[in-house]
């Protein structure tokens, strides 16, 4: 079967990252034959198009023929006018319209309402999406992981059992799409001691391999596809993917990268005195995981490991209490205080059941002495992360719960709300969560490399944490990438 989508309007140059009008949401200009990027409009591509092309027409395809799917298409969620994400103002505003003129919204599928569990295709709940702009995700739970019948209750009760669940829903932000080129496996360190993709992935937890895998999956569990495309299908949106940047800056350190440079371009633009202070803020601040090398700082590659001024101890993967309920201080007055999640938000916490491994690491068996925790290990929380993938609590140093990837902060100013859960509004609250991150690290673990550029230095030096007075450059600097 030669597959062969129709196509749909993009007013943009794409390298520039210029809005795409997704397909039944822009423009029914049918007018010019080519469009800013060359491409034809308003009817298949020819044979003789670019991969670009190609998949510039797959990734806004609702029809998506002979796949079977439920009319949804990439661009559905992948918002171009919201630097290819999705926001609560546009789930809203588009909930909105679809009510008021009872025209289907293909965004809005009985998968993604938050009663289908319940309700099957009759669900009809959209609050995750209108108010938090979060999207199902579901993925098989591990062997050794089960599900408490207690709900959403917080405490979970002592009494509850393990139900019958075999998957997980979790729910999670559509990430944008710009920059993809320079995310996902990088072969770098430091890398996880766990699987899958040690060295990075795609997806917020890390979890797929390829951007050809990514989009099949995306097509099998949000578009429901029953017949899967076939691989150029996959390649021709890769393809369009690869070709979506930020700025014209990121993508010149994507293309040298690319080449194998020895010296790496700064995608910075030019700064002011208040960016530029801010830079430096950064660097010591947020640089160890987000990633300064070569000066190239925002990418989704952290320092390495043992680099010159970098402690040791930094993780691929990492919990920065974004998921719902979060830690509350029991000292009075508190010495941190994270902003509370939302009514909705908490709706989506379940409580699991753990049962470990048996055997850490070091070969202590569960419940023994040393780092191993118990048999046993329940969690209360909206989002396990890569718990999910790998089954792994806490035994013998840090686990996999709540750990996510690290997201590339390029384009940051035009890709609010913020975190995997949607949590932040801006980067002001982004940063308070922060704030209130590092105290609760100091108070727990005042030795952890996260706080200090000197390590081993007795008592610890920290050093790293911004300042409430260094926090208006901060922002003018994030801002500004």
């Amino acid at each position: 079967m030669t597959y062969r989508p129709p196509l749909c309007r993009f007013s943009a140059v794409i390298s520039t990252v210029a809005a795409i009008v997704a397909c039944g949401g822009g423009s029914d200009d049918q007018t010019a034959s080519l469009d800013a990027d060359g491409c034809t409009i308003g009817s298949p591509p020819t044979a003789g198009e670019s991969a670009f092309c190609r998949g510039k027409a797959n990734f806004s395809d609702r029809t998506l023929a002979g796949l079977g799917a439920n009319g949804r298409s990439c661009a559905d969620c992948h918002v171009a006018t919201e630097s290819f994400q999705l926001t609560p103002a546009t789930a809203q505003a588009r909930f909105t319209k679809m009510m008021a003129t009872s025209v289907r919204d293909p965004l809005f599928q009985a998968i993604d309402a938050d009663d289908f569990r319940v309700n099957g295709v009759a669900a009809s709940d959209f609050t995750n999406l209108t108010e938090n702009a979060l999207v199902r995700v579901t993925i098989a739970l591990p062997a050794n992981v089960k599900l408490l019948d207690c709900g959403a209750t917080v405490p979970c009760p002592a009494s509850a059992r393990p139900t019958s669940e075999t998957v997980a829903d979790v729910w999670r932000a559509v990430p944008s799409v710009l920059d993809v080129r320079i995310t996902g496996p990088d072969g770098l360190g430091p890398v996880s001691p766990r699987g899958p993709n040690a060295s990075g992935g795609y997806q917020l937890d890390g979890r797929i391999d390829t951007l050809q895998s990514q989009a099949l999956a995306a097509l099998r569990s949000h578009a429901a596809a029953a017949i899967d495309p076939p691989a150029d299908f996959l390649d021709d949106l890769a393809a369009f993917q690869n070709a979506l940047f930020s700025s014209p800056a990121v993508k010149l350190l994507a293309d040298s990268i690319t080449s194998g440079a020895t010296t790496l371009p700064d995608p910075d633009p030019a700064l002011d005195p208040l960016e530029a202070a801010g830079k430096l803020v950064f660097e010591r601040a947020c640089g160890q995981c987000h990633g300064n090398q070569a000066g190239r700082p925002s990418t989704s590659v952290p320092l390495l490991e043992n680099a010159q001024g970098t402690p040791t101890g930094i993780v691929r993967y990492h919990d920065i209490l974004t998921a719902c309920p979060r830690p509350v201080d029991t000292v009075s007055p508190p010495r941190f205080s994270f902003t509370p999640c939302s009514a909705s938000q908490m709706k989506n916490v379940r409580t699991y059941e753990i049962t470990n491994s048996g055997v850490a690491p070091s070969g202590t068996p569960c419940g023994a002495g040393g780092a191993q925790p118990p048999c046993v290990t329940r969690l209360t929380t909206s989002d396990p992360g890569r718990l999910l993938l790998t089954g792994f609590p806490q035994p013998g140093g840090p686990g996999d719960i709540q750990h996510m990837d690290i997201p590339s902060l390029r384009g940051l100013s035009k890709t609010a709300p913020y975190f995997s859960n949607n949590t932040a509004a801006t980067l002001e609250d982004m940063l308070d969560h922060y704030t209130q991150f590092f105290k609760r690290v100091q108070i727990q673990a005042p030795g952890a490399p996260l706080l200090t550029t000197k390590p081993g230095v007795t008592p610890p030096v920290i050093d790293r944490p911004f300042t409430q007075s260094e926090v208006p450059a901060l922002l003018a600097y994030l801002r500004k990438i």
